[in-house]
């Protein structure tokens, strides 16, 4: 009887993995999903609760911004104007920039209101140029002063926006005298206008 031929293995043994790794390798990938999905949700929260603070920041800053009997009692007594908030947190600084729009948005009513009356007599008096952009001046000088030293920048800026206001008002009734005066007046007004408009324009800084 012939014998049945064997045959040898060749190459590296199939090792199939065993039940503790694939278990393994399971848990570690669920671990990694879970750790990423608290990471998202935290994220959330916090992006959530940074909203919020920003939101309730905004809402306190414009509640508790100075009114403008208050900002006229500080023009009239030399003093500052306290501002809400800060700039240490969210909230802080959302109810800073808040007081500050509102607290700007008074103080250009109050100044634009003032001199609309200082030029209406001026028109009635026909008072000298000179005079009426000192008067101006003096406006905007009051109300910057009182944002000086809590809310410089603004101030700052403020002078500037209400400089070209006050420009354009000055310039309507320099104009307008000229127009009505005599001949021989109106050369001694144009000069004036040209030696002040560029001072009022400044916003709060004729010496």
């Amino acid at each position: 009887m012939a014998e049945r031929p064997t045959y040898k293995r060749r190459g590296a043994q199939l090792r199939l993995p065993a039940f503790q790794d694939v278990m393994s390798q399971v848990a570690a990938r669920g671990a990694n999903e879970t750790a990423q999905a608290i990471n998202g949700m935290s994220q959330f929260v916090a992006q959530q609760t940074q909203n919020y603070a920003q939101v309730k920041g905004e809402e306190y800053g414009a509640l508790h911004a100075p009114t403008r009997k208050q900002i006229e009692h500080a023009r009239e007594t030399g003093a500052d104007i306290d501002l809400p908030g800060g700039n240490f947190t969210v909230a802080d600084r959302a109810a800073r920039k808040a007081a500050l729009a509102v607290t700007s948005d008074n103080l250009q009513h109050l100044a634009q209101a003032r001199i609309t009356e200082i030029v209406l007599e001026a028109y009635e008096t026909q008072s000298d140029p000179t005079a009426l952009a000192a008067d101006i001046d003096a406006v905007i000088a009051g109300y910057a002063d009182t944002l000086d030293k809590n809310a410089p920048t603004l101030a700052l800026n403020w002078r500037a926006k209400m400089g070209m206001y006050a420009h354009s008002e000055y310039k309507s009734y320099a104009k307008s005298l000229i127009s009505t005066s005599s001949s021989s007046n109106k050369a001694e007004l144009a000069r004036i206008f040209l030696g002040e408009h560029s001072q009022v324009v400044s916003g709060g800084l004729i010496n």
